[in-house]
C-alpha cells in the first residue's frame, strides 16, 4: 500500500499528516503538529532568519518522520506564513538549500479552493458558507448543490488581528471594535458584505476548533458534538464580545488559546495571568 504526506505550513501551526492510499480511496495514518508560530517573526513584512530557522528545524524532523514511514511522495505548501511576506523567495531558497524540502506557496485562491474539496470529502455541504480563520488569512467560500460560488482570500488572521490590536490575552472592548472595524473594511473591499444569509456555515481550521471546544465547555456539550445552533453561537458571541466567562469558561478559554499558540506565545500568555493574579491580590490586601 503506497504512502503519502502532506505538510501544510500555516502562520500559526505546521502540520504534516501521513495517508495511505489505495485505487481512489487514502486513510489518515499519521499526523503530527507544531505550533511554531511563524507569524510571530515577521517584522515590517520580512520574516527573520531566527523564524526560518525554526521552520528548517521542524521540516528536517519531518523529514526523518517521512523516511520512518517510507513514505513514497510528500507535498509540502504553504499559505499565508510565506505567501505575506516580501522574502518569500529567500525564505524558499534557504528551506531548501537546508532541508530539501521543495515548498509551494499556494495563493489565497487556491487555499480557499482546497477548503472547499476538503470539506466536500469529510463533510459534504448542498450549500452555505465555509469560512477558514488561519493565523495570517482568512478564506471564504459560498457552496451550492452544483459546487462553490464566491471564493475569495482576506488578508486578515486571528494572529495578525491580534498582533496588531491586542495588548494582552483577551481584548478589551475598544480593541473588539476596531477588529470588527477592520474585518468589516475588508469585507466591503470585495463586496462581501452583500453577500445573502446562508442557514449553514462550515468552520475549519484552528480558530474554529477552538471555537468549537469553548462552547463546548461553556455550554457544557459532549465532545463528541461537532454542530452548534444559532443559538448556541449568539450565547457564545455574547460571552465572547462581553468577557462574561465564569473562573471554568475562562479557564477553558486560556487551555484552547495556549493549545494553538507558539512556545514564546504560551510564555507571554502565562506572564500575563501571574502578573494579573499578583494585582488582584495586591488589591485584595490594600
Amino acid at each position: 500500500m503506497k504512502k503519502y504526506a502532506v505538510i501544510d505550513i500555516g502562520s500559526n501551526t505546521v502540520r504534516m499528516v501521513i495517508y495511505t492510499a489505495e485505487d481512489t480511496a487514502f486513510h489518515g495514518l499519521f499526523s503530527k503538529k507544531y505550533t511554531l508560530g511563524l507569524a510571530g517573526y515577521i517584522q515590517d513584512g520580512v520574516m527573520s532568519q531566527e523564524g526560518i530557522h525554526k521552520l528548517c528545524g521542524v521540516l528536517l524532523e519531518c523529514r526523518t518522520m517521512l523516511e520512518q514511514f517510507d513514505v513514497e511522495r510528500y507535498f509540502a505548501f504553504a499559505t499565508a506564513s510565506l505567501r505575506n511576506i516580501q522574502n518569500t523567495r529567500e525564505a524558499v531558497d534557504q528551506v531548501f538549500l537546508v532541508t530539501g524540502f521543495s515548498i509551494d506557496v499556494i495563493s489565497g485562491q487556491a487555499e480557499a479552493y482546497l477548503d472547499y474539496y476538503g470539506v466536500m470529502v469529510d463533510a459534504p455541504l448542498e450549500n452555505g458558507l465555509l469560512f477558514d480563520i488561519g493565523g495570517g488569512s482568512t478564506e471564504l467560500v459560498t457552496i451550492a448543490h452544483d459546487g462553490p460560488g464566491v471564493i475569495e482570500s482576506l488578508p486578515i488572521g486571528s494572529l495578525t488581528l491580534a498582533k496588531e490590536y491586542v495588548d494582552k490575552v483577551f481584548p478589551k472592548q475598544s480593541e473588539c471594535e476596531k477588529i470588527q472595524a477592520r474585518i468589516r473594511k475588508e469585507l466591503k473591499k470585495r463586496k462581501l458584505h452583500r453577500l445573502p444569509a446562508h442557514t449553514a456555515l462550515c468552520g475549519v481550521g484552528g480558530t474554529a476548533r477552538a471555537l468549537l471546544m469553548l462552547a463546548q465547555e461553556q455550554q457544557e456539550l459532549p465532545d463528541t458534538q461537532r454542530l452548534l445552533t444559532v443559538s448556541q453561537l449568539k450565547k457564545l458571541e455574547k460571552a465572547l464580545w462581553k468577557n462574561t466567562f465564569t473562573p471554568q469558561e475562562m479557564q477553558a478559554a486560556i487551555t484552547a488559546i495556549k493549545k494553538y499558540s507558539s512556545e514564546a506565545e504560551r510564555k507571554q500568555i502565562q506572564n500575563i495571568l501571574e502578573k494579573s493574579k499578583a494585582q488582584r491580590n495586591n488589591s485584595r490586601q490594600t
